[in-house]
């Protein structure tokens, strides 16, 4: 996911508003704490999508002050969303979920129409392993960008996850849709190929895993999942000499 990151001046006013809806004030990623805050389990701000639309509801009623202060600060609702996103995914970078899922929550508020508030939070989702509600965050955000390749193999990445333990989300047959698809579209994609490699090795295709694997790695060795390719060479030997 690319990061841009944008320079604001933001108003005095705007400064001491967001100090006291935040948790912690908007700082950059070399201020931001390295360790998590404790947080009240229940408290909305910390829920994707504050928990339901009854809670969204409720923090519309009471954001009024927020919008008026980002209308000022930014062109619109839209750029402010895109602002909040950004910081979300930056403070995802540094460990800090709950401080992330609150910037993404609040990009949510300013606009729901933004993927990338849906994709933080079902990235989020992911990493606690509730995989089940990382894939309905992640596929909220395809609705809205049914064409991007990378969220598709995100997707499918939750799925074969789910796969693997048996979960309710686990339509394999879907997350091979969806990652043929996204390679469709980018077939230079190194983790798309090796997604595919590892839905292939699911299903006990190891020929077809062995061909994706190194189809991930001409493209970006980077990708190469060792632990998977441990598993792999357990199954079958590499048809190249490659690896041993």
């Amino acid at each position: 996911m690319k990061q841009l990151i944008y320079i604001f001046i933001l108003s005095s006013s705007f400064q001491s508003l967001l100090a006291q809806i935040q948790p912690i004030p908007l700082a950059s990623t070399k201020e931001a704490p390295k360790k998590e805050l404790a947080v009240d389990s229940q408290d909305v701000k910390y829920i994707p999508l504050f928990g339901s639309r009854k809670t969204v509801d409720e923090q519309i009623l009471k954001s009024k002050e927020f919008f008026a202060q980002c209308e000022q600060n930014f062109k619109d609702r839209a750029e402010a969303s895109k602002f909040f996103a950004e910081r979300g995914w930056e403070y995802l970078s540094e460990g800090l979920l709950d401080t992330a899922t609150y910037r993404f929550n609040l990009s949510f508020l300013l606009d729901q129409n933004n993927v990338e508030a849906y994709w933080g939070l079902g990235s989020i989702s992911y990493q606690k392993k509730n995989y089940e509600e990382s894939a309905k965050l992640l596929r909220k955000g395809l609705a809205l960008a049914p064409e991007n390749p990378t969220l598709m193999i995100d997707v499918a990445t939750v799925q074969l996850a789910c796969f693997k333990e048996q979960k309710k989300c686990d339509d394999i047959d879907d997350a091979l849709m969806l990652l043929e698809k996204s390679l469709k579209i980018d077939s230079t994609n190194a983790n798309g190929w090796l997604k595919y490699a590892i839905a292939e090795f699911q299903l006990e295709h190891f020929d077809k895993a062995w061909e994706y694997f190194h189809k991930c790695r001409i493209l970006d060795i980077t990708f190469l999942d060792m632990n998977f390719l441990q598993e792999l060479i357990a199954k079958k030997e590499d048809p190249l000499g490659v690896f041993k």
